[in-house]
């Protein structure tokens, strides 16, 4: 069995060994938190999940607030980008950062109003509602090919029989 992989993090053990730009651990949490609230006048990402607004989530075209036809455009644009540059039979957590980003940069080039939202979360939401509906298509196609090829050697499902409704 596959062990875990381990991290180790390193502490600084005085106040002089703080990273350059950090608060030192004397200063307030709160002088931090006020930078996050205040100081970026980027949109941030609402809670919950793109595409579920009945379960705690939101309606992504409704939050970027473009208009039907624009919003169409973008995610006809980062489908496309997505079948060219990303792997859709994998899940956006399974993706390469570097392509993510390149993904942001291309995005933001053809629609810079993108460049208004914090860490470009609508076109990682996008990406996320597309990639997990193509990586599940993926799957159904590997999961009946396999079940076709076994069919075809002759091998017995494995699984029980399905109980028929009396």
């Amino acid at each position: 069995m596959p062990k875990g992989k381990s991290v180790t993090i390193k502490l600084p053990s005085s106040d002089s060994e703080h990273s350059e730009g950090s608060p030192a651990p004397s200063e307030s949490s709160l002088s931090s938190l006020e930078s996050e609230l205040g100081g970026s006048d980027k949109i941030p990402k609402p809670s919950g999940e793109a595409g579920r607004p009945g379960r705690g989530g939101y309606n992504l075209e409704d939050q970027l607030g473009w208009g039907e036809d624009s919003f169409k455009n973008l995610k006809q644009f980062v489908n496309k980008a997505i079948k060219k540059h990303l792997d859709t039979t994998k899940c956006r957590s399974q993706q390469d950062r570097q392509a993510l980003d390149t993904m942001c940069n291309l995005v933001t080039a053809k629609f810079p109003d993108m460049d208004s939202f914090e860490n470009c979360w609508p076109i990682l939401d996008l990406i996320q509602m597309c990639l997990k509906y193509l990586s599940s298509r993926a799957w159904q196609k590997r999961r009946i090919s396999g079940s076709s090829s076994r069919a075809a050697k002759g091998e017995k499902s494995r699984g029980k029989s399905p109980k028929s409704k009396s």
